[in-house]
């Protein structure tokens, strides 16, 4: 049996309680949380570690819904001129262009910045593969969406197949850890034919441990290609290949229904052009939103319609996509992005979007997201400024914090301390 270890705090946003607890501590044994409560209340045995944090905040990892760690490199080097479209071809040409190795020192540049600004769960999105095995060395938890994509490719069935040998032989070389999972991205509705749809929608039948996420309805331009049959992407698609399934008069979302899709979605990612419809599709199907607030203002897209999610119980989590459509990995300046848009909007209730929401889509609600006993011990500090904190307000100095975080915690294991004494 592991010695159990104390962590001592300031205070604790346990996120499963309307206020923190004030002088806390935390007791961990191996991964799990066993005992949170007061230090005053603590009865202390010689055989405990104890690591006092001092003048700190503790609380729950971040989870990161939504990223592409290939393209961390890729910060401001894809210029946006106004056409998603055009955006699109250049990333894609820019993506053939770079090399295995090139991937792997953005992912690693990406997986620093993200445990230094407090993330300790990512989603991450991979089309390179080469997320795959790094991640899985990380210590981080994360979970890996390999993506598909055959527009342009002449047989579903055969990239299909090709898909599947690749994934056997990468499962083989890395299985799943107690930290890592795998999961299956089909890229978009309308860079993945409905053929493969149907194919990968069977293969999770038998395969339900592994989650599921699609980007769905991020621009006008594909809400144009399935209402109309119009516009850019149209044209790029009847290039690409004259015979591909074009859909009309319907949405992306409807599409998806029609197709079988939204039971098998976990998360559906952007979700910025939806209707009543749409939204009423979404809730009965429990699709958990990624909104990705700084990707959201790169591209200038219209107001994010959270209030409407939130009238029809649609839960919305938070992610940062990638540098190639944002200008940092801190889900602190997403969280205060988001606040700025929406400042209606509790900062509890956003700091839930980083926390508790994301780990209930992910399916891990009973053991991520929140302080209690039993969960798992994903954990980081923040720092508190000299002078009385006020601790009524205490989740808007969470989004209100800038740079590294002090202390990061996953599985139980120690990843990060800095030293805040000269």
């Amino acid at each position: 049996m592991s010695q159990r270890l104390i962590l001592f705090a300031k205070y604790i946003l346990t996120m499963d309680r309307p206020k923190p607890i004030e002088d806390g501590f935390v007791v961990i044994q191996g991964s799990r949380i066993i005992q949170v409560g007061k230090r005053k209340d603590l009865y202390l045995r010689p055989s405990l570690r104890i690591l006092d944090l001092g003048e700190t905040i503790l609380l729950p990892g971040l989870i990161n819904a939504h990223c592409h760690l290939d393209y961390t490199s890729f910060k401001g080097r894809v210029r946006y001129a106004g056409g998603f479209r055009k955006w699109l071809s250049k990333m894609a040409m820019k993506t053939r262009a770079t090399i295995p190795a090139e991937f792997k020192r953005s992912i690693q540049k990406g997986i620093k910045e993200s445990l230094a600004y407090g993330t300790t769960t990512l989603c991450d999105i991979s089309t390179s593969w080469e997320s795959y095995p790094l991640l899985r060395q990380s210590g981080l938890r994360a979970f890996v969406f390999l993506e598909l994509i055959d527009l342009g490719n002449p047989s579903a069935r055969d990239y299909w197949k090709g898909f599947q040998e690749k994934l056997r032989g990468l499962i083989r070389s890395a299985t799943p850890t107690p930290t890592f999972r795998l999961g299956l991205s089909p890229h978009t509705p309308f860079t993945v034919s409905k053929e493969l749809l149907q194919l990968v929608r069977v293969f999770l039948q038998d395969h339900q441990e592994l989650l599921t996420t699609i980007h769905i309805a991020e621009s006008r331009e594909e809400t144009d290609y399935f209402r109309k049959g119009k516009g850019s992407i149209t044209e790029r698609i009847k290039i690409l290949n004259p015979d591909w399934n074009r859909p009309r008069k319907t949405s992306p979302v409807q599409y998806l229904n029609d197709c079988g899709w939204l039971p098998k979605l976990d998360l559906g990612v952007h979700l910025n052009e939806v209707d009543e419809k749409d939204l009423r599709l979404l809730a009965k199907n429990r699709i958990a939103v990624v909104h990705c607030p700084g990707s959201h203002a790169f591209f200038k897209r219209g107001p994010f319609r959270y209030s409407r999610m939130r009238r029809h119980h649609i839960p919305v989590s938070l992610g940062t996509d990638s540098l190639a459509s944002n200008q940092s990995l801190s889900l602190f300046r997403e969280m205060r992005l988001f606040q700025k848009a929406h400042p209606t909007v509790s900062a509890q209730e956003i700091l839930s979007m980083v926390t508790v929401r994301p780990a209930q889509a992910l399916g891990f609600g009973d053991k991520l997201g929140q302080i209690k006993p039993g969960y798992l011990a994903d954990l980081i500090g923040l720092p508190l400024p000299p002078g009385k904190a006020d601790s009524s307000d205490l989740a808007g100095r969470v989004l209100r914090h800038y740079g590294p975080v002090s202390f990061s915690m996953v599985n139980g294991e120690s990843k990060l301390r800095l030293s805040l004494t000269k």
